[in-house]
């Protein structure tokens, strides 16, 4: 079925891909902490900063509205937004908002994972390099997730809200690319520059973590 003229998705596929697989891995973080499966925490850890720094990456070299430059705004827009609400295709202001201190709050955590240790169960690849510093980032990593707990509820409550009680269909959106009748002007770009992206970041990842070396047995 050909798709009219000027209809394309609003969200592309690394877009989509990115927030549900972030959606399913931080509740894989937050289980396999819990229960103490540290190597389960340790490897799906690497795969959020990976997907994190590629969609970082794709903000500013994916499509239309992947592009942080085509939703976030000043803070005075985002004032006049809360004041007199408006129609968008893509993030409102307060929904950039949201996205950008989610993927800053995931980059964060999963960075300072690299460094924390507990002298327990878990000693992350980076703690022997850290040094001194790793217990201050061991406090970073688990505040930051106190945060990032905070953020997500908020997250979850306003795309509820616009979901059921605005009757805009935010879910089917970031599933299906578009829902209703919101498209995208430009047609969605070869998703393979995307994957591309996320091949040389966790190369470079794994390039890290492999020249890191092992703490004595003192440590």
């Amino acid at each position: 079925m050909t798709q009219s003229r000027g209809k394309y998705p609003v969200w592309d596929a690394p877009v989509r891909v990115s927030h549900w697989y972030l959606s399913l891995a931080v509740g894989v973080m937050w289980l396999t902490g819990e229960q103490g499966y540290m190597d389960v925490h340790q490897w799906t850890g690497y795969s959020v900063l990976c997907v994190v720094t590629a969609r970082i990456i794709w903000g500013f070299v994916g499509g239309q509205h992947a592009r942080f430059i085509n939703f976030v705004v000043s803070p005075a827009q985002v004032l006049r937004y809360m004041r007199e609400g408006g129609h968008f295709v893509g993030h409102n202001p307060l929904g950039a908002l949201s996205v950008v201190a989610m993927l800053l709050l995931l980059f964060v955590q999963a960075v300072t994972g690299l460094f924390s240790r507990d002298d327990l169960l878990f000693e992350g690849p980076l703690a022997y390099w850290a040094g001194s510093a790793s217990g201050r980032l061991t406090e970073w990593h688990e505040t930051n997730w106190l945060i990032l707990q905070a953020v997500i509820a908020l997250h979850l409550l306003a795309v509820a809200w616009h979901q059921w009680r605005k009757r805009q269909p935010m879910i089917q959106a970031m599933w299906y690319g578009s829902a209703g009748h919101k498209h995208a002007a430009e047609a969605p770009g070869s998703v393979w520059p995307a994957v591309l992206i996320l091949g040389v970041v966790a190369l470079a990842l794994w390039g890290v973590v492999s020249q890191a070396p092992e703490a004595p047995s003192y440590y």
